[in-house]
């Protein structure tokens, strides 16, 4: 009996050891990953509705420029003189105008300017919406990474647990252990399995999450890069948050909203000043009867014109200048409004980042290491002594959580790095270039 109880043992402490052998390999720190979810990055911002409704509306905006850029279309007029008015010449008979308004010097360049902020602030809303969607596809790959990770160790521990079920079955035939000992291993191997049914749930709305993104056919496979980065260089906060205010788009868009409130101001301001026009007149004359030696007897008219709108009624010209002023300050205050919230967000995507990082040395360093090596005491010890049978599956439910707890934070920082990725720009495409 003395022999069986030794085997058993052994048996136990080899699976226990093969196991964690297992998720070191799992888990060796990571150095590989993005080029797979760029590729995924770039196949969502070539197939997601949205953001090609958002690059559609952009180039739509650039179609505005020559239609407001151009002087207003001339205008042909035809008049016939149904009782034609007698002249020294002759009757005349019909008359055909041209006239051509000119706006007030510098309107047009002024409409241009507004139209070219106008179609770069709808560049950034294109721009934030891949942006966003680059963030989105990124997070919920890394959430399918942990989710298989997390399956992967959780069924490694089922195996563990449905070994000390097995050893703690044989314990009890041969009376070296208690019936608790095999309630306590069943009660720890069906709460692992409810919680890989709730794993294995989530990965099936993970994978739906990115067919959304990537606007594909669910059928297909979803790969996921073998290993993720484990040390990543964080730039300092007034660094990131320098690039935040040049680069983030929705600042940049409230900006070149800005520039186009004050262009509208100058154009406003230039609608209260006359507008004038030119014109040209071609009067159709018949010949004056009886008079035939009468010199130039029929001869058409031309007639240059010009033509004069003069603003008299102020009130309205001054409430157009008045309200671009309002315009003005209205998206200044949203700018420095958009500053202080994305400020607020970097120094929480930080903390974040620096709490998932500290967490990830804590569990990967320090806690398994130290419950393992708990376990393997214990494991020893259970070969000759049955007591501490419960604090064992205590400790291994204990490693279970941190090796879990191990990839969340890995997990954690990496989703982190991204955020702040979108919030400084990371992935704009320069017009520019």
């Amino acid at each position: 009996m003395k022999s069986e109880q030794n085997k058993t043992s052994a048996n136990y402490v080899r699976t226990l050891r093969s196991l964690r052998l297992v998720i070191m390999v799992v888990l060796v720190p990571f150095s590989l990953v993005a080029q797979s979810i760029e590729v995924y990055q770039q196949e969502a911002a070539e197939n997601n509705p949205e953001v090609r409704a958002a690059f559609q509306q952009y180039l739509s905006s650039l179609e505005e420029e020559p239609q407001v850029g151009v002087l207003p279309d001339p205008e042909i007029a035809f008049a016939y003189f149904i009782s034609p008015i007698e002249t020294r010449l002759g009757p005349q008979q019909a008359r055909i105008s041209l006239t051509q308004m000119f706006p007030w010097f510098g309107s047009l360049s002024d409409k241009r300017s507004i139209s070219e902020a106008r179609a770069k602030a709808t560049y950034e809303v294109f721009q934030e919406a891949r942006n966003r969607l680059f963030f989105q596809t990124e997070r919920s790959l890394l959430e399918l990474y942990e989710l298989e990770r997390s399956l992967e160790i959780a069924n490694e521990n089922l195996d563990i647990l449905n070994s000390l079920v097995e050893i703690s079955l044989r314990r009890y035939e041969t009376v070296q252990a208690s019936q608790v000992d095999v309630l306590r291993a069943q009660i720890e191997q069906e709460d692992l399995k409810t919680q890989i049914a709730l794993l294995e749930d989530n990965r099936k709305v993970l994978i739906r999450k990115v067919h959304e993104l990537l606007n594909t056919e669910e059928e297909r496979m979803v790969v996921l890069p073998d290993t993720i980065i484990a040390e990543i260089s964080m730039e300092s906060k007034p660094e990131l948050m320098n690039k935040l205010v040049r680069q983030n788009p929705a600042l940049n868009r409230l900006r070149y909203q800005e520039d186009s409130a004050k262009q509208m101001k100058a154009l406003a301001a230039k609608d209260g000043n006359p507008t004038f026009g030119v014109g040209l007149d071609y009067i159709f004359t018949g010949e004056r009867p009886g008079v035939a030696n009468l010199a130039d007897n029929g001869k058409d008219a031309i007639m240059a014109r010009a033509s004069f709108r003069i603003p008299l009624f102020r009130d309205k010209y001054n409430a157009k200048v008045q309200q671009a002023k309002l315009n003005i300050q209205s998206v200044q205050s949203q700018i420095t409004d958009k500053e202080n919230k994305l400020e607020t967000s970097l120094t929480s995507s930080l903390r974040d980042f620096y709490d998932a990082q500290r967490r990830y040395e804590l569990y990967d360093q320090k806690q398994i290491q130290r419950v393992e090596q708990a376990l393997n005491i214990m494991t020893q010890k259970y070969a000759t002594d049955s007591s501490n049978f419960e604090e064992i599956l205590r400790m291994q439910r204990k490693l279970l959580d941190y090796q879990l707890s191990r990839i969340q934070a890995l997990v954690d920082m990496q989703v982190s790095a991204a955020y702040i990725d979108y919030l400084t720009g990371s992935h704009n495409i320069n017009l520019n270039k």
